[in-house]
């Protein structure tokens, strides 16, 4: 009977164990936890470029903010843009991931908020997806249920990606897309290298 208490504690130790081991990562503290969820973030939104399809990132999101809804959104347009490009053979698309470095300047956490400060380091001789914007980043993160989400994030580059914060995105229209794109390449002879062109795709359907 004495052993009973241990024991107990011993075994939800070892459940605790196999659920981080299920989860591929065990982090050491609440700030290697923040940086994970940013960097996953960043790495399945590249994932999912190269693949030019759309996969889930809003387990890293604060999905009732305005601004992340807007990231899927975009995320969904900007990888169908590019599949229906490479398809139709409309110029290059670019199908290599390039090193992307996480400098971090600042982590501050306090109870269930950070707001962490991080500096992107790209090759800028290569071609990046529009949603990476070198230098500073800023992201706000809250942890609900035990995961951090990120709630808001302050880049330069958030008015030719998402575009807004206060105000929602067309859910995407994939025929008019279609359109689009068949309206402006037809006129381009195809001739556009669609790998540093995430841009143009935006200033055709927006």
């Amino acid at each position: 009977m004495m052993f009973k208490q241990p024991l107990k504690i011993m075994l939800v130790l070892f459940t605790l164990s196999g659920l981080l081991s299920a989860c591929g990562y065990t982090f050491k503290n609440e700030e290697d936890h923040v940086k994970y969820t940013i960097e996953k973030f960043y790495n399945v939104q590249y994932k999912a470029y190269l693949k030019m399809e759309y996969i889930d990132t809003t387990p890293y999101l604060d999905m009732t903010k305005i601004q992340n809804q807007n990231k899927v959104i975009a995320l969904k347009e900007l990888t169908f843009r590019r599949k229906y490009a490479f398809e139709k053979g409309y110029g290059y698309v670019e199908r290599r991931r390039f090193p992307l470095k996480f400098n971090y300047k600042n982590i501050d956490i306090n109870g269930n908020r950070a707001k962490v400060v991080v500096e992107l380091e790209i090759d800028r001789t290569k071609a990046y997806p529009m949603f990476i914007c070198p230098g500073d980043n800023i992201f706000e993160l809250e942890k609900q249920d035990g995961h951090w989400k990120i709630i808001n994030h302050t880049y330069q580059g958030l008015t030719q990606y998402e575009l807004w914060i206060d105000k929602k995105l067309p859910e995407p229209d994939y025929e008019k897309i279609k359109r689009q794109l068949d309206k402006e390449f037809g006129e381009t002879n195809g001739t556009v290298y669609i790998g540093s062109m995430d841009s143009y795709f935006y200033a055709i359907g927006r």
